[in-house]
């Protein structure tokens, strides 16, 4: 069962959400308005999950201190549509998953577990943002060396020992890769055939059997 701490300057809100999610076999350790958040961190409660509401005006100034109370704490955005430069934004803040807040309480008790087990809840937003499959793009060498391994076949736990990065990180990149090389899972991105844009780190034998799950 997941500690549930939700984040909301909306009192009716934050009731909904204690019921919803308690009737969904959520543990809710805390319902809290934005600005109690170092205060509840000061007293050592962890939660496992953070549900923030982010309807109300909140800024990345909250974001900021939620994810400097809970650094380690995965957060799930209740939002409305976010263009896909501030989506980039909040991964560095810990978000892990965007629910958009017309969504329904199943969809949302299913995006939260599925961020508590480790995935990420985030698409790609409208098609028109899409970038189209296989165009020439400039990737960083970092980038670079993530398809690389992909190609390897590595998974992303492996991926992140190789470069010395956490399993997280290896996620925001591959979320970036998708948008920016227009493609929707890890076989497609090791597939893609820009051999201009795409040098490789020396040294790297190739292989073309990349794992299947998207983020796993």
């Amino acid at each position: 069962m997941s500690k549930l701490f939700l984040i909301s300057d909306q009192p009716v809100l934050l009731l909904g959400f204690e019921q919803v999610l308690e009737e969904r076999g959520f543990q809710i350790a805390a319902c809290l308005p934005a600005t109690a958040v170092p205060s509840a961190a000061q007293t050592g409660r962890t939660p496992d999950l953070v549900l923030l509401d982010i309807t109300a005006g909140l800024t990345f100034g909250n974001l900021a201190d939620v994810h400097t109370a809970f650094p380690e704490c995965p957060v799930v955005l209740w939002a409305d549509s976010l263009p896909l430069d501030l989506v980039f934004r909040t991964l560095e803040f810990g978000v892990r998953g965007i629910v958009q807040r017309t969504s329904l309480p199943e969809q949302l008790a299913d995006s939260l577990r599925k961020v508590a087990s480790g995935e990420m809840q985030i698409g790609f937003g409208s098609a028109r943002d899409a970038a189209p499959m296989n165009r020439k793009v400039a990737l960083t060498p970092r980038e670079r060396e993530i398809v690389s391994y992909l190609r390897q076949g590595l998974r992303n736990k492996q991926i992140a020992a190789e470069m010395n990065i956490t399993e997280g990180t290896v996620k925001i990149y591959l979320f970036r890769l998708f948008h920016k090389l227009g493609v929707r899972n890890r076989f497609e991105l090791a597939s893609c055939a820009i051999p201009d844009a795409l040098p490789l780190p020396p040294n790297v034998v190739m292989d073309e059997r990349p794992a299947r799950n998207q983020f796993m």
